[in-house]
């Protein structure tokens, strides 16, 4: 019967792509918001929140209409503070300057340091002139307990020429039995000194066997690319270790002597929050169907009142795994 269904619904549309009639549709009624994205995050503002974190940082635009087709860009006249759970103000941001960013306009920086705590409230509050303030509340999540990691080598070095290095990266995560937990995992290379080699750069070895990419499995997501972020929930392994298992490859770009040498991968796990996970999988439906024109409709989920975003927050723990 599906089939049937399905054959029909493609005839129908061959048939019609052949017509030149046009039919105006309505546009529904639509009242600009605030819309924001940002993961409150328990790490320092360093070098490695940079390259690690820029996902995180506050983001804020308008909302735009559903027939609008302009490219959406963000706001630099916003007025956003953080409030802890007695109403007291613990940061305020800046708008950052578009070089800071490769010129996107919209983000925004801390300005007076603060560090959220664990089990803490925040609300965090912005507005656009003209627009409603929009306000979203959370509390933070506890850092995770990484217990063991490891890395085998399965090719030798630079054996190729090219300094690929590629093994098997595993980790093992003890789940909290008391809490549903929501986890990310994302890993990077440094040097025998503790500094980022060459970026940072490692990748899931998707040519290998063993690397199929699965929703609800526990894997390695990309710092910067938004479409590979695979948030895991712990419900079906609520109060077990967990285990990240994983072939990844990173090169290092060495051609003169006394150059940095790897020496270590170093995997940051954080918990996030339920709204930060619900929005990362509703991002990645998103995403999957994009032109697809029989695709379920796939909204972000959104926890700003009243407005759009996400106000997520996310505890790291790090654990450096020495290489052989």
């Amino acid at each position: 019967m599906k089939k049937n269904l399905f054959r029909t619904v493609l005839l129908a549309t061959a048939a019609l792509a052949g017509c030149e009639t046009a039919t105006d549709l309505p546009e529904p009624p639509h009242t600009p918001r605030v819309a924001l994205l940002h993961i409150l995050t328990t790490a320092p503002l360093d070098s490695s929140f940079y390259e690690l974190f820029q996902q995180r940082r506050l983001y804020v635009s308008n909302s735009q209409r559903v027939f609008d087709t302009n490219y959406l860009t963000g706001r630099q006249d916003a007025t956003a503070e953080l409030r802890d759970a007695a109403g007291n103000v613990v940061e305020r941001y800046r708008a950052a300057n578009g070089t800071q960013y490769g010129n996107y306009t919209g983000y925004y920086l801390p300005v007076l340091g603060f560090r959220p705590q664990p089990g803490q409230q925040y609300t965090l509050r912005a507005s656009l002139p003209g627009l409603e303030t929009a306000e979203s509340t959370l509390t933070m999540p506890a850092a995770p307990v990484v217990e063991s990691g490891s890395y085998v080598p399965r090719t030798v070095p630079g054996t190729n020429g090219s300094g690929q290095y590629s093994g098997r990266l595993s980790l093992a995560l003890r789940d909290d039995p008391n809490a549903t937990n929501y986890y990310l995992a994302f890993a990077r290379v440094l040097d025998r000194q503790g500094q980022s080699l060459n970026g940072g750069s490692l990748q899931v070895d998707y040519d290998s066997q063993n690397s199929a990419v699965s929703i609800g499995q526990f894997q390695l997501s990309s710092p910067s690319q938004g479409y590979s972020v695979y948030p895991f929930a712990d419900t079906n392994v609520n109060g077990q270790r967990i285990a990240l298992a994983s072939d990844v490859e990173f090169y290092s770009y060495c051609s003169q002597p006394g150059c940095p040498q790897p020496g270590f991968i170093e995997v940051t796990v954080s918990s996030i929050t339920k709204d930060a996970y619900d929005f990362y999988l509703s991002r990645r439906r998103y995403y999957d169907s994009d032109g697809n024109p029989f695709a379920e409709p796939a909204p972000l989920a959104s926890n700003v009142r009243p407005g759009y975003g996400l106000f997520g927050g996310a505890a790291d723990a790090t654990y450096r795994i020495p290489l052989p």
